[in-house]
């Protein structure tokens, strides 16, 4: 019994490491020896490529952070506008068993009013943001599968100026199998870039959203009477 789990274990990972060698198939770079100055050129401009593909999936990543971090900071003043809020009833709560008169009370129930809109404002930041996030995650995933597909493109070029060249580790190259490599990236890449897409629309709309509130807030959040600025040099006060 021993025997046959270790068998089966064996073909397991027998059949696991053949899969991931398809699918990262590469060509041998010891043949690239045999190529001139003017055959390796094609395969140098792929390797450059591939090079920006690299830097655009660092870009993407700190992107991605950037919006995750921005959303903890909204999440902080969310926080800190559920607190004003609460503030603001309990103030009013306690001017009603106060019997305060009714103005004082109108002002504690307008601090309430604009609390509420600035809870609702944050709200819609917070799922602009999420969308924002959800949309680096998209690019992010676009720019990874666009170095797989650089990488593959990398590979086809060196197994075509190998291939010139009559260098023998050409032969040894599933080609197909780079091939499959190069136009799954690019699929990938293509629905990862619609992804984007979609969330971006939706992002732009919330964001519109967003700003039409807060600007509301503000004007909620404005005093009854703006203190009067400071008069000029050598204008007299009034």
């Amino acid at each position: 019994m021993k025997i046959l789990l270790l068998l089966g274990t064996g073909a397991v990972l027998a059949i696991g490491c053949a899969h991931h060698q398809e699918a990262v198939a590469k060509v041998d770079d010891s043949g690239l020896s045999r190529l001139n100055e003017t055959q390796m050129e094609p395969v140098d401009e792929a390797r450059i490529e591939e090079g920006r593909a690299n830097d655009a999936v660092a870009k993407a990543r700190a992107n991605e952070a950037e919006a995750r971090a921005g959303a903890e900071v909204a999440k902080s003043e969310r926080e800190v506008a559920e607190a004003q809020l609460k503030r603001a009833v309990a103030e009013r709560d306690m001017l009603k068993k106060q019997y305060a008169d009714r103005d004082t009370i109108a002002r504690t129930e307008n601090d309430i009013a604009a609390a509420q809109e600035q809870v609702k404002a944050i709200d819609l930041k917070l799922q602009y943001l999420n969308t924002m996030i959800a949309m680096a995650q998209a690019e992010r995933k676009a720019a990874e599968a666009h170095l797989e597909t650089a990488k593959a493109r990398t590979e086809q070029v060196k197994l075509s100026a190998m291939r010139r060249a009559n260098a023998p580790q050409a032969n040894e190259v599933n080609a197909g199998a780079i091939d499959k490599r190069f136009a799954d990236a690019q699929a990938a890449k293509a629905n990862a870039n619609r992804e984007a897409a979609d969330l971006r629309t939706k992002a732009v709309e919330l964001y519109n959203r967003w700003q039409q509130m807060d600007a509301r807030v503000r004007m909620l959040a404005r005093p009854e009477n703006p203190p009067v600025p400071p008069p000029t040099s050598g204008e007299p006060t009034k």
